[in-house]
């Protein structure tokens, strides 16, 4: 008798149990928020390796020159510490020709006068400050923090966040893996480099936005992992059949500045004169010659 009483309990109870979560399933809901349709993500877009890599070359070598008028802005880092500090809205100038030709200049808002003027060939730089009359000299490879964030810029820093670096498919590995980051998906493809030793050393990282399969980020490295920049894309416009970014956000860890890039013209593939990635040092400016001062220059191959 109690065996029987014990199954219909067990009956009834799961009767009721049942009733509670077709009847009232919002009862169980703790919370429950109703997304706006422009906060949903799209469907994430497939892509294979091969697909990614190509458009990575492609985006490469659709860039052969860049002549281009930018609003720079000093987003974090000790960058406020500096020069640049009085200014919340420099314009620049910048001209591009690959594979490592590079000149900029940057202006204070309103009455427009030169806050610096840089140029690089791919081996040695010359960075020319007026507000503090300094004309600084060096090798590309050449790593020492300055007081002053502003003498952290180097052109070659910004070129490689402009020109995006073929990959080398004869030196190079490479391999894809999936990300998260809020709301959005990536791809994710890592460059690596065989050392002499039979190591790999960690080049880059290449994302790619799922939503549309636009490049978003690049995470450049020295050998031994050492995370030296990284650069976020947005806001892609097509310029001339070039479809480029036209937001560009460059953070240097080490150099402790970061700097905010908006492209407000662009002409691409047009010729440059060569005097125009020239830059001498003014009559009464201090020269700053970083190859001749007995320091270290960096180890890690910067």
């Amino acid at each position: 008798m109690r065996i029987v009483f014990h199954y219909r309990a067990k009956v009834w109870f799961g009767l009721v149990l049942t009733a509670l979560l077709l009847a009232a399933p919002g009862c169980l809901v703790r919370k429950q928020t109703r997304l706006h349709p422009s906060q949903v993500p799209p469907p994430a877009r497939e892509a294979t390796l091969a697909e990614l890599l190509s458009k990575i070359n492609s985006q490469s070598e659709a860039v052969r020159t860049l002549t281009a008028t930018v609003d720079l802005e000093p987003t974090a880092g000790s960058v406020y510490s500096g020069i640049i500090k009085e200014y919340h809205d420099v314009r620049g100038f910048i001209l591009v020709e690959r594979p490592s030709m590079i000149h900029m200049l940057g202006q204070a808002p309103v009455v427009r006068t030169k806050i610096f003027d840089m140029v690089s060939n791919g081996e040695e730089f010359r960075l020319y400050i007026p507000p503090k009359q300094k004309f600084i000299v060096g090798k590309t490879s050449f790593r020492r923090p300055a007081k002053n964030a502003l003498e952290n810029l180097r052109p070659q820093h910004i070129l490689q966040a402009l020109i995006v670096p073929p990959i080398d498919a004869e030196h190079q590995k490479f391999f894809l893996e999936e990300a998260e980051e809020g709301a959005r998906r990536y791809y994710v493809v890592t460059v690596v480099e065989p050392r002499a030793d039979g190591e790999l050393a960690l080049r880059r990282k290449v994302w790619f936005d799922r939503a549309d399969l636009e490049l978003a980020r690049m995470q450049f490295y020295e050998p031994g992992g050492i995370y030296t920049e990284d650069v976020h894309y947005a806001a892609y416009q097509d310029f001339q059949g070039i479809h480029y970014p036209t937001h560009i956000e460059v953070a240097r860890p080490a150099e402790d500045y970061r700097l905010t890039l908006t492209i407000e013209k662009a002409t691409f593939n047009e010729p440059i004169a060569p005097e125009k990635f020239e830059l001498t040092k003014p009559e009464g400016a201090q020269l700053v010659d970083l190859s001749a001062a007995k320091q270290e220059e960096n180890p890690r191959g910067q």
